[in-house]
C-alpha cells in the first residue's frame, strides 16, 4: 500500500488544470482516502450540475409551482421556450439543455459540454488505477477460491471501500443454480423473465434432439408449458445494429487496444416447479439467428431438478461459464435498457412533455413534479460522462452500438403494456396467484411487491383526480392540456413514443399518472439500489468477457476453471475496478427526506384539502404495505438476502442517483 500520491492524477498534473472558482479535492495518500474521494467527487459533480439546472430553471428548487402574476397560457409559453426537445443525436428524445437565441439576454449563453469537461477534470471520478493495486486481484493463477477469499478479506478488512457492504460473493453458494435462478426474481433485473414461447420451446427441443439428450428432451416435452420461463436476450445483437453472426467485441476506452472485451446475446430456459423453485435447464451462450449447433452453442444443465445432487456444481465449469455468459447479457440489458432507458430516459421524456403541455397550476404538475427531483441534471451527467466515459468502457459493445441499443429500447417500449398488472400477466405471472405464500410464485418477491405498490399509488392518484374531475370521463375529454400532453409524447418531433396512450377516460388518466410515478419511484429503486450487492463481486455478473466465446459445444465442454477465470478482467485492473466501483457509486442508500414515506407526509400537510386527505391515506397505506412486503421477504425460500429494496422507507420518490 506504499504507492506515492504524486501519480494519482497524472493526466491532471500534465495539463496543469486549475479552476480558482472550484475547490480542488486534496490528493489522497492512502487507497482508503482515494476511494472516499471517488465517491465524494461523484457527489460533487452531481451537485454542481444540479445547481446549474436549478438556476437555469429546469428543476428549480425555489420557484413556486404557480406564477400568480402570469396567466396559464403565459406560463405555458415560457415553459415551452425553456423545455425544448432534442430529438437528434445519440440518445432517445430528451431535454435540449443548450441556449436558444431569445434567451441570450438572460445571460444563458452556456456551453454545457464545457461544463461537463471542466467538472470531470476538477473532480476525477476514477483516479489512476495503479493507486488501487491492493483492491484488484492478481491475474497469476487466480482461482475462484482465491477471488472469493480476497472478496471476503476486503469486506472484513476495512469499512472504507466498495467491498465493505455485503455482496453476493460472501455467499458460499453464490455460483449455484439456485442463486443464479433467484436473481431472476429478486436481483438487479427482476423485470424481464417471461413465459417461454412455443417457438423457443420447440427450438430447445430441437437442440436436445441434436445432442441426443433424451432425458432433457423428455423433461421439456412432458412438463406443463406454463411452467417454462426464459430470459430471452436473443435480440440484443440486432438491437445494437449488428448482423446475426457478427461478433460482439470492443476495445473502446482501452488506449493500448489490447485486452478486447466480448459480449453475447444469451437465452436461458428455466422451469418453475410447483414448489416455487426456479431451475435453469438450458443456455444458448450467444444466439446468432438459429439454435442449430452449426450457428449457436447451446448447453443443457446436467442437473434436471433443483434437488439433483449427483453433479458437483462447483466444478461443473462448462455450465458455470454458460451462466456467466447469461449474466453478461443480462448486465447489458439491465444497465442500458431496464435501468437507463426504461426508467431514467423515459422519465425525462415525461418531464419534458409534461412541462411543455401543462401550466404550473395544473393538478398533474402538482402530482408529478415531486417525482422529478434532479432527474434532468442526473440524466445530463449520464449522457455526457457516465455512459461514454465510464460504463461503455466496461462492455463488449462499441459506443455507437450502445447508443443504438438505447434508441431501439426507447422505440420498442410499450407504455400501456408496461403498466404493472398488464406486464405481469403478459410475462406469465397471474395476479390472482401472487398472494399465495406457499404457491409457485412465492419466491418472486419483486412481482408480489410491485403489484401491491402499484395498487397503493393508483389509489392515491385516483383519490386526487376523481375529486378534480368530478364528471369523470367528460371532464377528462374536455381538458385540452391532457390531450396536448398525449400528442406531445406521441409526436415524432416530441417524445416520439407511439405506444403512449391517447387519454379519453378518467381510469385511463389515473393509470397513466400512476405509471409516471411508478417509473420514477418504485421501478427505479428496484433496478438501481441492489447493484452494489450483486455487481461488486465481478464474477457473479461481469459486464463483459475478456476471452472469445467458444464456437462449439465440444470446445465448451472442455472448459476448466482456468477458462472461466480467463474470461474475467484479471489482466486489466482498471476494468475490474470499474466493474466493482460503478455499482458502488450508484447504490447509495436513500435519504429519509427522499423516500416516498416523506413524500406522503409532505402531501398530507398540504393546504389543499383533497391533497391532504389523499396524502394521509397514502401514508397509512404505506405503513400497512411495509408490513406486507416484509412478510413477502420472509416467505422466500432463500433467507440469506432479504428482499427489502421496495420497502417504502427504501423507495426514493424520484430518480436521484
Amino acid at each position: 500500500m506504499a504507492n506515492t500520491s504524486s501519480s494519482l492524477y497524472p493526466q491532471q498534473h500534465k495539463q496543469a488544470v486549475r479552476f480558482p472558482y472550484l475547490r480542488k479535492p486534496s490528493v489522497p495518500s492512502t487507497y482508503h482516502e482515494a476511494l472516499g474521494l471517488a465517491v465524494e467527487s461523484f457527489k460533487d459533480v452531481k451537485n454542481k450540475i444540479d445547481w446549474v439546472f436549478d438556476i437555469a430553471g429546469y428543476q428549480s428548487s425555489l420557484r413556486p409551482c404557480h406564477h400568480k402574476d402570469k396567466s396559464d397560457e403565459e406560463n405555458l409559453k415560457s415553459k415551452r421556450n425553456l423545455y425544448q426537445w432534442e430529438t437528434c443525436g445519440n440518445f432517445p428524445p430528451h431535454l435540449k439543455n443548450l441556449p436558444v437565441p431569445d434567451r441570450a439576454e438572460q445571460l444563458f449563453i452556456f456551453d454545457f459540454k464545457r461544463m461537463y469537461d471542466t467538472l470531470q477534470a476538477a473532480f476525477p471520478l476514477v483516479p489512476d488505477v495503479d493507486f488501487f493495486e491492493n483492491l484488484a486481484p492478481s491475474a497469476e493463477g487466480a482461482t475462484m477460491k482465491y477471488l472469493e477469499n480476497r472478496n471476503r478479506f476486503l469486506h472484513n478488512w476495512t469499512s472504507h471501500n466498495m467491498y465493505a457492504a455485503e455482496n453476493i460473493g460472501l455467499r458460499e453458494d453464490w455460483y449455484t443454480d439456485a442463486v443464479f435462478a433467484q436473481q431472476q426474481f429478486t436481483g438487479v433485473n427482476p423485470t424481464t423473465i417471461t413465459c417461454a414461447t412455443s417457438e423457443w420451446i420447440d427450438a430447445f427441443l430441437q437442440a436436445a434432439s441434436q445432442q441426443e439428450n433424451g432425458a432433457m428432451e423428455r423433461q421439456i416435452r412432458e412438463c406443463p408449458p406454463a411452467s417454462l420461463y426464459m430470459q430471452d436476450n436473443s435480440s440484443l445483437r440486432a438491437a445494437a445494429g449488428k448482423e446475426p453472426a457478427e461478433e460482439i467485441t470492443s476495445t473502446y476506452g482501452n488506449l493500448s487496444g489490447t485486452h478486447p472485451r466480448f459480449g453475447c446475446a444469451s437465452v436461458v430456459l428455466f422451469q418453475l416447479f410447483p414448489s416455487g423453485k426456479l431451475h435453469p435447464l438450458a443456455i444458448v451462450l450467444d444466439y446468432k439467428g438459429s439454435i442449430d449447433a452449426s450457428t449457436s452453442v447451446t448447453i443443457f444443465n446436467r442437473r434436471l431438478h433443483p434437488e439433483h445432487s449427483a453433479v458437483d456444481e462447483k466444478t461443473d465449469w462448462p455450465w458455470r461459464y454458460a451462466k456467466m455468459c447469461a449474466q453478461v447479457s443480462d448486465w447489458a440489458v439491465h444497465e442500458f435498457v431496464v435501468h437507463l432507458v426504461n426508467t431514467h430516459l423515459l422519465e425525462e421524456a415525461i418531464i419534458v412533455g409534461a412541462q411543455r403541455s401543462f401550466p404550473d397550476s395544473h393538478i398533474l404538475i402538482t402530482l408529478l413534479k415531486p417525482h422529478w427531483n434532479t432527474t434532468l441534471s442526473l440524466n445530463a451527467l449520464a449522457r455526457e460522462l457516465m455512459v461514454p466515459q465510464m460504463i461503455s468502457k466496461n462492455t463488449g459493445f462499441k459506443l455507437p452500438e450502445l447508443y443504438e441499443v438505447c434508441r431501439n429500447a426507447y422505440k420498442s417500449f410499450d407504455f400501456t403494456g408496461s403498466y404493472v398488472p398488464a406486464d405481469l400477466k403478459r410475462r406469465g405471472f397471474p395476479l390472482a396467484q401472487l398472494d399465495d405464500p406457499l404457491g409457485p410464485f412465492h419466491n418472486y418477491a419483486y412481482a408480489r411487491n410491485i403489484i401491491k405498490i402499484w395498487d397503493v399509488l393508483r389509489r392515491f392518484v385516483a383519490t386526487v383526480l376523481s375529486a378534480r374531475y368530478p364528471n369523470g370521463d367528460a371532464d377528462v375529454v374536455a381538458d385540452e392540456y391532457v390531450s396536448a400532453f398525449c400528442a406531445e409524447m406521441q409526436s415524432a418531433q416530441g417524445g416520439g413514443m407511439s405506444t403512449f396512450p391517447t387519454i379519453t377516460t378518467l381510469d385511463g388518466l389515473i393509470d397513466m399518472v400512476t405509471m409516471c410515478i411508478h417509473i420514477a419511484a418504485p421501478q427505479h429503486s428496484a433496478v438501481n439500489y441492489l447493484q452494489q450487492y450483486y455487481l461488486t463481486f465481478v464474477p457473479n455478473k461481469p459486464a463483459a468477457l475478456y476471452s472469445p466465446l467458444p464456437t462449439s459445444l465440444e470446445e465448451l465442454q472442455k472448459f476448466g476453471e482456468a477458462d472461466v477465470s480467463n474470461a474475467l478482467p484479471l489482466k486489466l485492473h482498471s476494468a475490474w475496478l470499474l466493474m466493482a466501483q460503478i455499482p458502488y457509486l450508484l447504490s447509495a442508500e436513500v435519504e429519509s427526506e427522499d423516500n416516498i414515506v416523506t413524500y406522503a407526509d409532505t402531501v398530507a400537510s398540504s393546504r389543499d384539502a383533497v391533497l391532504a386527505q389523499a396524502g394521509k391515506a397514502l401514508r397509512a397505506d404505506l405503513t400497512v404495505l411495509s408490513k406486507v412486503l416484509r412478510e413477502h421477504s420472509r416467505d422466500m425460500d432463500d433467507q440469506t438476502k432479504k428482499y427489502d429494496v421496495l420497502d417504502p422507507i427504501a423507495v426514493a420518490s424520484s430518480i436521484v442517483i
